[in-house]
């Protein structure tokens, strides 16, 4: 009698790696740019972090009647009561000073290096609508009207 060799093979067989080859695939095409790649999504939550951050100096303005001043550095935005930041503005948590920090390789670009806002909410000494730049993977926007303090 003949004995085959068939059950005494191990290995993979042509289905086994076709299935591997597919999923490995996959996780090239989609999680791993996003694993590497995060500059984009770090740009973009931190503008917004930002415009929360200058919506809310706003606010405290209104509800304490008294001036509120952000301080915009290409690296970070902290709250202060005045133009020096000697007197730390409190957070919404009730942190002080309050201060958001760009993620790396996510940078402001403001055209003014303080923003001032005064007892009633509105922006002091704008000429015009301010245009705070957001750099990192591309470029987001944080707008702040002249007249109202409008912040989108």
């Amino acid at each position: 009698m003949l004995k085959s060799n068939r059950g005494s093979s191990r290995g993979f067989t042509m289905v086994e790696l076709i299935l591997v080859m597919v999923i490995a695939g996959i996780l090239a095409a989609v999680a791993v740019p996003r694993m590497l790649g995060r500059t984009g999504f770090d740009t973009r939550g931190f503008a917004d972090q930002l415009a929360a951050t200058v919506r809310f100096a706003q606010k405290l303005a209104v509800a304490q009647h008294t001036d509120v001043h952000v301080r915009l550095t290409a690296s970070d935005a902290t709250l202060c009561y005045d133009a020096a930041c000697a007197t730390p503005a409190p957070g919404p948590g009730g942190e002080k000073p309050y201060t958001v920090s760009a993620p790396t390789g996510v940078a402001i670009a403001s055209p003014v290096p303080t923003l001032d806002f005064d007892a009633g909410g509105r922006p002091v000494n704008l000429a015009a609508r301010l245009d705070i730049q957001v750099n990192g993977s591309g470029t987001h926007h944080v707008f702040v009207e002249q007249e109202t303090g409008y912040v989108h």
